[in-house]
Order: structure tokens, then sequence, then C-alpha cells
């Protein structure tokens, strides 16, 4: 008998090795569907290939593979993360990018208050994300979900000590103010 989560293993792998003619061949199979969302986390399969196990980064092209099925951009899933959520917190900026430019939203929280435009230290090699970011509407004004009070361009105040990137993250948050 074909067991359902072996076969999740496969595509997930497939999709890491960037090999969609092989999702295909697996999801042509039938016993799995790219429309599936998890009944316990609420995961697509765009949040489960962002979920950023291990060292490997998911490849931009199945990113955009996942997209072009269809799959909801801004879901979220039972702790309120979207797939933007998850390839920031992965580092992974190459699918970030991709996710903004097909209309992934900066702005929402997750259920702490957390936005993926406040994650931009996990990127802070690739200013390019947070350019895009604040290009499709990121807002610097946003409150942060850490009982602050802060916003997102407060809590990214750089002080004397701080490090370059910091730095030109919070330029950067001001340019767009």
């Amino acid at each position: 008998m074909i067991d359902k989560t072996d076969i999740g293993i496969e595509i997930i792998n497939a999709l890491y090795d960037g090999d969609l003619d092989r999702v295909d061949e697996i999801i042509s199979g039938g016993i799995r569907s790219l429309d599936e969302i998890t009944p316990k986390e609420n995961w697509s399969w765009l949040h489960k290939a962002l979920l950023g196990f291990g060292h490997t980064k998911m490849p931009s092209k199945s990113v955009k593979y996942l997209i072009d099925k269809n799959i909801a951009i801004n879901a979220q899933d039972v702790y309120g993360m979207t797939p933007l959520h998850y390839a920031m917190r992965a580092s992974n900026a190459d699918a970030a990018i991709v996710l903004l430019e097909a209309g992934a939203d900066p702005n929402i929280p997750n259920r702490d208050g957390l936005r993926p435009l406040s994650m931009v230290g996990y990127t802070k090699e690739r200013l390019d994300v947070l350019e895009l970011m604040l290009q499709k509407g990121g807002n610097v004004h946003h409150i942060m979900g850490d009982g602050t009070g802060r916003t997102i361009l407060e809590s990214r105040e750089p002080d004397e000590s701080s490090p370059q990137w910091k730095i030109d993250i919070y330029e950067m948050m001001k340019r767009y103010a």
C-alpha cells in the first residue's frame, strides 16, 4: 500500500531539487493533490515548502511553480503565518522576492503580531528584499508585535554600536516612511 506521507515527502524532496517534472508525475498519480491543506496546521504546499528545515533553501523556481498552480500566497496557517513569513524566517531571499512579485502582502501579522516586513533582519545581506517589500506597500508605521508599542521603523533605529546592515535597513525604511 502506498503511504500518503511518503508521497508527500517525495513531493517536498522533488520541490527542493527543483525537479518540477517529477512533482507533476507524482501528482498525476492521484494520491496527493497540490490543493491539499493540512487539517491541523492549515499548511498549503507553499507553507510546507518554505518551512526552512536544514541548510537547503527552496529554489525560487519551485516557489513560482506552486504559485502558478494557484496556491494562495497570502493564506495564513494556524499560527497566522503566511508563506512570506516562512520564506523570511528561512532567510530565503529569492523565495521572498518571488512571493512579493506575485502579490504577497508584507504587512500581514501572525497571531503574535509579527509581520514579514519586521523580519528583514533574516535577509540583511539582501536589501533588495526590503526595498521590494516597501515598494509593494510595506508599512514601517505598523506597531511591532513585541509589546513595546514601537513601530517597525522605531524598532530598527540603530545606535552608535550598530553594525552597518542595521543602519542600512533603517535608512531604507526611513526613505519609505
